[in-house]
């Protein structure tokens, strides 16, 4: 099978950029607003607002089509339309503003709602919006002086991805203070999930993917006394706030009557930077405790238990390193690994139902966090071992703003850190999950149009059951028109 997505139309200010694109000129504007920042004089009172407020907007429109693989090798499909409005203003340097509005209707075909709810059309409508206040900007605007340490904050519905991203990366209800204090940074979040765009881990709630309600509360201290790297220590806690009652499954003979509850908190140690001037890096290592509510049933005897609360005990990490060959193709390979601990008494690794069983602790990594693992069969971390290994380069090199061909090539390895615990896809009793081998291409055919490709496959291992073997596709094919 394949899975085909085709945006018809794109408009955005940097959706014609590619990644490493992207990258670049973020980096030079970075430069260029601390050069401005530390340079320029101060704002005349008597200067009218016109002169002193940066405002832009754009929109986008995009349609796509997706069929994708189920893991018995049928397939679904659905027609998705998108569209964008946003709004970015700054003023003085100090007072930062954004806002998106996101119109999305899903049109699937009949009986091939991912989520059972159908045709329709998804909320939120406005899913970013957020005010920055920067002191140090303010000082500079409102006298000239560049004051050595620093205050921000933010506050409003925005992305949030914590540390590596491997406790939290989505968007959230939250407001972010940075104190820069010398060399030292220290952050602090706090932040609740919008009911109706988070998706959460634990699938077996009758809410999950339209009424998640998590609360989050944290502190990092990161050291930036150095040029090269960045050392951080950080905690995040997440408690449960979804009001689920109680869930019944049923059987043919037994109900389960279920309730839900898991929190817990995450402990972090990581870094980022360069090593050299050609090799760029990541790595974090999480250390997650709490409690939450074991399963509802036996497992040995298929039989109803009472739920009780058990201790969380479980762990993740991530490596990754990114090598610039610094030529004229911009060419660079890539490096990522990533684990997280299983339950092996779990039936499934990430839900209160059939998951940890009462009377021991719970050694699956949970979490709102996100970490790339492919696209044909893209599992969740808890109990996995992930290698991926990418190369990319332009073969054209760069001819002014037009003409630009970026190609990449990617591949994963897929293994369980316990063979005998659950993974998020059905598998046996075996380590090796499988493979997967990914192609991209990014070509910018005129300044303001790029067209973009994905593709991917999975090759399945031991671990797949013998029903569910096959090959699993990726296609995505777009293009883009920036404006």
């Amino acid at each position: 099978m394949v899975v085909v997505a085709t945006p018809l139309l794109l408009v955005s200010s940097a959706s014609g950029q590619s990644r490493t694109d992207s990258e670049l000129l973020e980096r030079l504007e970075q430069e260029l607003r601390d050069f401005d920042a530390t340079y320029r004089l101060e704002v005349p009172p008597d200067q009218p607002i016109s002169e002193r407020l940066l405002f832009e907007y754009g929109g986008s429109m995009r349609f796509g089509f997706v069929s994708s693989d189920r893991a018995t090798g049928s397939s679904r499909t659905l027609r998705q339309t998108n569209g964008l409005l946003y709004l970015r203003a700054e003023l003085d340097g100090a007072h930062r503003f954004y806002g998106r509005l996101n119109f999305r209707y899903d049109d699937f075909n009949a009986g091939d709602s991912f989520d059972r709810r159908g045709d329709e059309l998804e909320n939120p409508i406005g899913d970013r919006y957020w005010y920055q206040f920067d002191l140090r900007g303010a000082k500079l605007a409102e006298t000239g002086e560049r004051i050595a340490n620093n205050v921000t904050a933010r506050v409003g519905r925005q992305y949030e991805q914590w540390g590596a991203g491997l406790a939290l990366s989505e968007v959230l209800y939250s407001g972010v203070v940075d104190v820069e204090l010398n060399d030292l940074g220290i952050t602090g979040l706090a932040g609740v999930t919008p009911a109706s765009a988070a998706i959460d881990f634990d699938t077996s709630r009758a809410g999950f993917d339209g009424a998640t309600d998590r609360a989050f509360f944290g502190g990092r201290l990161e050291y930036r006394g150095w040029r090269d790297h960045r050392p951080y220590l950080s905690a995040l806690v997440q408690r449960d706030r979804n009001d689920d009652g109680v869930r019944t499954f049923e059987s043919t003979l037994i109900s389960y009557p279920t309730r839900f509850e898991y929190d817990s908190e995450y402990f972090a140690i990581g870094s980022q930077g360069t090593l050299g001037p050609q090799m760029q890096y990541r790595v974090e290592f999480v250390y997650e405790t709490g409690d939450g509510l074991s399963s509802s049933f036996d497992p040995a005897t298929s039989l109803p238990v009472t739920q009780t609360r058990e201790d969380i005990d479980a762990w993740a990490g991530l490596l990754a390193l990114t090598y610039l060959l610094r030529d004229e193709q911009h060419s660079r390979f890539d490096l990522e690994f990533a684990v997280g601990s299983g339950d092996d008494d779990r039936l499934d690794p990430t839900n209160t139902f059939a998951g940890n069983t009462s009377g021991t602790d719970d050694t699956a990594f949970n979490s709102l966090g996100y970490v790339n693992t492919g696209l044909a069969l893209a599992p969740e971390l808890s109990n996995l071992m992930s290698l991926q290994l990418g190369f990319s380069t332009a073969p054209l090199g760069r001819r002014g703003s037009t003409e630009w061909l970026r190609l990449g090539v990617s591949g994963f390895l897929f293994a369980k850190t316990d063979e005998d615990g659950p993974i998020s896809v059905a598998t046996t009793a075996e380590t090796f999950v499988g493979g997967e081998i990914g192609i991209s291409v990014d070509w910018r055919i005129a300044s303001d149009v790029a067209a973009t490709a994905r593709y991917g496959v999975f090759l399945p291992g031991d671990a797949i059951p013998g029903d569910q073997d096959q090959a699993r596709h990726f296609l995505y094919m777009g293009v883009s028109y920036a404006f």
